[in-house]
């Protein structure tokens, strides 16, 4: 049902729950709606991404875009632009029904991006 690759950042995923004190959050959709992603980041004083958390519901394609967005970004700017398009062709795409967990990791970062700029 789901791609090597998405399987393969599902299974290798880092990142999967909370930091203890993030610089910044964002939560996209509700967690007692069952959809939601909430992104953590911790970045230093020029905007590099030093950790990273995510929570999200404990699915396969949730969690596979989750360690994408880490892999993508820790040890990196957060200045970066990622699309939906980015993310689900990383995955070697997602069945349509499921395709709302990359737009939700996506609308998270982009909530923070630039947060680490001065």
């Amino acid at each position: 049902m789901f791609s090597p690759q998405t399987r393969r950042y599902f299974e290798q995923a880092q990142g999967y729950g909370q930091l203890d004190h993030p610089t910044h959050e964002s939560v996209v959709g509700k967690r007692e709606h069952g959809h939601f992603f909430q992104l953590q980041l911790e970045t230093d004083a020029n905007g590099v991404v030093t950790n990273l958390a995510f929570d999200c519901p404990r699915c396969v394609p949730a969690i596979a875009c989750g360690g994408y967005l880490y892999l993508r970004l820790v040890r990196r700017g957060s200045d970066q632009t990622i699309t939906v398009e980015q993310v689900v062709d990383a995955l070697g795409g997602l069945p349509p029904q499921r395709c709302f967990y990359a737009w939700m990791a996506v609308e998270a970062f982009n909530t923070l991006r630039g947060v680490g700029e001065r």
